[in-house]
C-alpha cells in the first residue's frame, strides 16, 4: 500500500489539483473530526468545476459554477468538522478569510489563527496529510516550482495531529 507520494509543480499541477479534489470529496462523504489548513498565503482558489452539477449529490446547494476552497471548507464545517485555518495576518489573505467569516453560521466550528511568523503549508485530516512548500493560492498550485508530499500512514498522521494541537491548541482555547 502506498503511504506517501511526492508531487512537483508546475509539471504535476493537475495531479496536485486532482489529489486535493479527491481528498475533499472523500471528506464530504466521510468528514474528519478536524481539518487543519495551513498556508502562509491563502486565496479562495477554485477547486471543483460544478457547472454540470456533478457534485450535487455531495452538496445540493452548490450552484452550477466553479466551487471555491471557502465553500468546500464551509460545507465540511456544516457537517460537523472543526476547520482550523492557520495563516499570516496579511492583506493578501483577507479576501479568503472574510468569505469564511461572512458565510459561516453559528453552529459551525471554524477557527482562524493568525501568526505573522507562520510559514508551514498543508492540509491535515483524520487520515491524511498534504504538506510541502505549496501555498493554497493559484500560483502555489499552478505556477510555482513547489513540492507536495501526500501521506496517509496512521503513525505519522497521529504524530502530526499531536504536534498541531501542542503548537496551536492554546490559541484555540483563548477564543
Amino acid at each position: 500500500m502506498l503511504l506517501e507520494r511526492d508531487l512537483i509543480g508546475p509539471t504535476q499541477s493537475q495531479s496536485i489539483i486532482d489529489l486535493i479534489q479527491s481528498l475533499l470529496v472523500l471528506e464530504l462523504i466521510q468528514p474528519s473530526k478536524t481539518i487543519w489548513v495551513g498556508s502562509a498565503w491563502i486565496s479562495d482558489i477554485q477547486l471543483f468545476d460544478n457547472r454540470g452539477l456533478q457534485y450535487r449529490s455531495l452538496e445540493p446547494d452548490w450552484p452550477a459554477d466553479m466551487i471555491s476552497l471557502s465553500k468546500v471548507l464551509l460545507a465540511l464545517a456544516k457537517r460537523g468538522t472543526q476547520i482550523i485555518i492557520i495563516t499570516r495576518d496579511d492583506k493578501v489573505n483577507q479576501n479568503f478569510l472574510n468569505k469564511i467569516k461572512l458565510n459561516k453560521s453559528e453552529d459551525m466550528i471554524v477557527d482562524i489563527i493568525l501568526r505573522d511568523e507562520f510559514h508551514e503549508k498543508g492540509l491535515l485530516g483524520d487520515s491524511y496529510e498534504i504538506t510541502g512548500s505549496m501555498n493554497f493560492t493559484f500560483n502555489g498550485i499552478m505556477i510555482n516550482d513547489e513540492r507536495v508530499i501526500y501521506r496517509c500512514d496512521k503513525k505519522n498522521i497521529s504524530e502530526r495531529h499531536i504536534v498541531m494541537w501542542r503548537k496551536y491548541g492554546d490559541a484555540l482555547n483563548d477564543r
